[in-house]
């Protein structure tokens, strides 16, 4: 008794349609079903089903299959033409074997054996009545789910594993699709419409567009795909998982077009100069980097060891931004006096050469008089280390020593920097000078004598630093060296950081 108050409770708001051509049990079911639905209705054959059917749109059909004028089956088929997820169930005698392979191709929900035991019939119909209600507990959250992309101002997509599930109307009108259906039928290997582009996402030998997003969940990846009118249209794209759901993901397409940075990610087209005058567009990338909450990198440098540690945007303005890192990042920024700003989203990284105010309470640091940097710290192939103790330089130019003070900025196994008061007469970009050092090594010396050509000079306020190329060096003590150097300076950087 207390199972059939439980399964009156679980049919309440839905309508229920019984047939069966025998009179006497169909009298006697409809007693039991009227019992636990408010809505029943009963027929006596398949035609007279359907009409009814056609009336009230039942949730839970029971029918027997053989039956004058309409058989079971085809009532089945025809009700699923008009509703789709009407449950049917269908009462089978054993000598209905014939009618199995038409009933799965139907899609009946369960079989009851006659005659039908009420226990038997309770447990199939609280097994459809849960069935049912999920399905309408799925399809409010469906629409919750769309009322909220919806209100979104870019365009959102989830998808299950590859499958896409649900989309706004703004990803849907922006590849003229009503439906979620009908963009799977349009665009079934989306990811082949991702075009090439420097630094863009997109298919190719050794990247599948979905497997990177989701192996790098919120970072910011950027996509070129053309519109309707066959425009490129420029967007960063972003997944995330959905806690809980496993394998379900949203996917946010913002659209930056007219930032009109596709020329500052083509390293053909992009000159130094580009970069620099591009503030406004820097700023605007910033600000979708804050807006999707992604993190950044931050680069810094001690004696050329590299510092680097992730970083969020938590303030910004046209004149500075504010950014939380870590306690390690913040003393790398305080001793250089400067930093670097790296992410997947710029087009370069971001130099910053004013720093404001350090909070160490706060995690955070301001950063003012920023610009994009033509060369990036991530594209060093070799440890750089700065010198400690004597050191002596010669450079040789035309057959003519230079007599200028040298002082090394830092040194690698491929390059040296060097610091002059005043530059050698003739020194271009490309010039072959040789260059004398003598280093101190376990209190010996250490003597690199070498042809190297000018990579890049540049010139501060009192002096010029220049970078020189080695042609060859005697690599195993200069390794040994710099290995010493590396994990001495590591060590003096620990010191600060607790000082």
């Amino acid at each position: 008794m207390d199972d059939l108050k439980k399964l009156k409770q679980q049919a309440q708001g839905f309508k229920l349609l019984y047939v069966e051509d025998n009179d006497s049990l169909r009298e006697n079911a409809s007693k039991l079903l009227r019992k636990l639905f408010d809505g029943v209705e009963v027929a006596e054959d398949g035609a007279v089903a359907f009409e009814l059917f056609k009336k009230h749109h039942f949730d839970i059909v029971i029918t027997d299959i053989k039956m004058p004028n309409m058989n079971g089956i085809s009532l089945a088929q025809h009700i699923k033409k008009i509703k789709p997820n009407t449950l049917i169930i269908i009462m089978s005698a054993f000598d209905d074997k014939e009618y199995l392979l038409d009933s799965i191709e139907v899609g009946i929900f369960r079989f009851i054996k006659k005659p039908v035991k009420i226990s038997e019939l309770s447990d199939v119909l609280e097994e459809a009545l849960h069935h049912l209600r999920q399905e309408i507990n799925s399809k409010l959250f469906t629409k919750h789910l769309e009322n909220i992309f919806n209100y979104q101002s870019s365009m959102v997509m989830m998808i299950n594993d590859t499958k896409p599930i649900i989309a706004n109307d703004m990803f849907l009108d922006f590849f003229d699709c009503e439906t979620i259906n009908e963009f799977k039928k349009k665009h079934d290997n989306f990811g082949s419409e991702f075009l090439p582009h420097d630094g863009f996402l997109y298919n190719h030998d050794e990247i599948e567009w979905l497997d990177k997003l989701k192996t790098n969940e919120r970072k910011l990846f950027h996509i070129k795909i053309r519109n309707l009118e066959n425009k490129l249209r420029h967007f960063i794209l972003k997944y995330q998982s959905v806690p809980e759901k496993n394998g379900y993901g949203v996917l946010s397409f913002e659209d930056v077009t007219e930032l009109n940075l596709l020329k500052l990610f083509d390293q053909k087209q992009t000159s130094s100069d580009d970069l620099k005058l591009n503030t406004e567009a820097m700023i605007d990338l910033l600000e979708v980097i804050q807006r999707n909450s992604a993190k950044i990198s931050m680069h810094n440098y001690y004696k050329g060891l590299s510092i680097t540690n992730s970083a969020i945007i938590s303030e910004m303005s046209n004149e500075e931004i504010t950014i939380k890192t870590t306690y390690l990042q913040q003393k790398a920024i305080q001793n250089e006096q400067r930093t670097l700003i790296v992410s997947e989203a710029l087009p370069s990284a971001i130099q910053c050469t004013d720093i404001g105010d350090i909070s160490f309470e706060n995690q955070s640091v301001v950063l003012k008089s920023l610009s994009f940097a033509h060369t990036s710290p991530i594209q060093r192939k070799t440890i750089r280390v700065g010198i400690e103790g004597k050191q002596n330089v010669s450079l040789f130019l035309a057959e003519g020593k230079f007599h200028g003070d040298i002082e090394i900025e830092d040194i690698s196994l491929d390059a040296v920097k060097l610091r002059l008061k005043a530059l050698p007469a003739g020194l271009e970009k490309g010039s072959v000078v040789r260059l004398d050092i003598v280093l101190e090594l376990d209190k010996h010396p250490l003597i690199i004598n070498t042809e190297a050509t000018l990579l890049r000079k540049s010139e501060s306020r009192l002096n010029y630093s220049v970078v020189f190329i080695f042609k060859e060096t005697k690599k195993s003590e200069l390794v040994k060296y710099i290995t010493k150097r590396q994990m001495a300076i590591i060590r003096e950087f620990k010191g600060l950081q607790n000082g």
